[in-house]
């Protein structure tokens, strides 16, 4: 990716994002000298056991930067929409804003609204598209650059980068890399955007996948699946809301596992086949060897440490 001098400050850029995924974007383009004239945010939620209120980590960098900032419940409400006409800024950038922009927003800019999606459009538009890729078993997903319209990740595709998704990793290490890629991107792609030097290109409609918001029960395991997809499930879901199943009816949640290839199934799918080392598990096709869990009432550990407590044969997961 090749870097920009001589960045132009004169444009006035409005800038949309929530949590931390926005942050390096919002970052990059403080640092490269952007003219960033408001900075929003949805408002402050209670968070942690205390529900203690506290800034968005984008509302806390704009607050530390000493950047324009507002949280207003609604992007969409009259109120807002004429503060936005009344700041008649060039561009709006979002990433991982969190509210649908409707037309009336969309309007305001002489250039339009750029969203910053976490995929590789039209591969899975919506909410969750870095954990669907991992758990889809992608090898490559990146960060896409694309033009708003009234759609949800339908418009048109401006900039795309590709990384590779390696056998280890989890959409938490995937979030941090599209993260700050997408920050990169932002910044060398601006300046030929206004100047006129990108051709949008619309979404090939054939290809599209869809990434639904995640829930507690996606990571819920069916040990019926091949091991394969079982461990696309367990990194796609980590750290959040995390892989999990049953034993003895007490919840276990898993954190990280490794693939155990067999030359015959030995035994039923769920059952705990081995303690030796750790806990090893017969799936579908192949087997599973988990490496850290936590159980209900206990904390995250290493299989090998706690490999005692566990006896073969028992079936995982009946109790779900």
């Amino acid at each position: 990716m090749r870097k920009q001098s001589n960045i132009d400050n004169k444009h006035k850029i409005i800038f949309m994002g929530t949590p931390d995924f926005a942050v390096p974007a919002l970052s990059a383009l403080y640092e490269a000298g952007f003219n960033i004239i408001l900075v929003i945010s949805q408002p402050n939620k209670p968070q942690g056991r205390k529900q203690t209120v506290k800034p968005t980590p984008v509302a806390s960098f704009a607050l530390q930067k000493n950047l324009p900032l507002f949280q207003p419940t609604s992007i969409n409400d009259p109120a807002t929409i004429n503060k936005l006409i009344q700041l008649e800024p060039d561009l709006i950038i979002t990433a991982a804003y969190g509210q649908i922009l409707t037309k009336a927003v969309l309007t305001i800019p002489k250039y339009g609204c750029l969203n910053i999606h976490a995929s590789l459009l039209p591969l899975y538009r919506g909410a969750a598209p870095i954990n669907a890729a991992i758990i889809d078993g992608q090898t490559e997903t990146g960060i896409t650059l694309m033009q708003m319209d009234e759609g949800c990740d339908t418009g048109d595709i401006l900039l795309q980068e590709k990384i590779e998704i390696d056998a280890q990793a989890t959409a938490g290490s995937i979030f941090t890399e599209l993260s700050e890629l997408g920050g990169e991107a932002i910044v060398d792609f601006l300046p030929d955007f206004f100047a006129g030097r990108i051709n949008p290109v619309s979404q090939d409609e054939e290809y599209v996948t869809y990434a639904p918001k995640m829930s507690r029960q996606t990571g819920k395991i069916d040990w019926n699946k091949s091991a394969s997809e079982i461990d696309c499930l367990i990194r796609g879901t980590q750290p959040w809301p995390g892989a999990y199943t049953h034993y003895n009816n007490q919840r276990m949640k898993i954190f990280s596992a490794e693939l155990v290839k067999q030359e015959k199934v030995e035994g039923k799918p769920g059952e705990l086949l081995s303690c030796d080392g750790g806990l090893i598990i017969q799936c579908g096709l192949d087997a599973i060897k988990l490496k850290e869990i936590q159980m209900a009432s206990g904390r995250q550990m290493s299989t090998e440490i706690c490999a005692h407590n566990y006896r073969p044969g028992v079936i995982l997961g009946k109790d779900d």
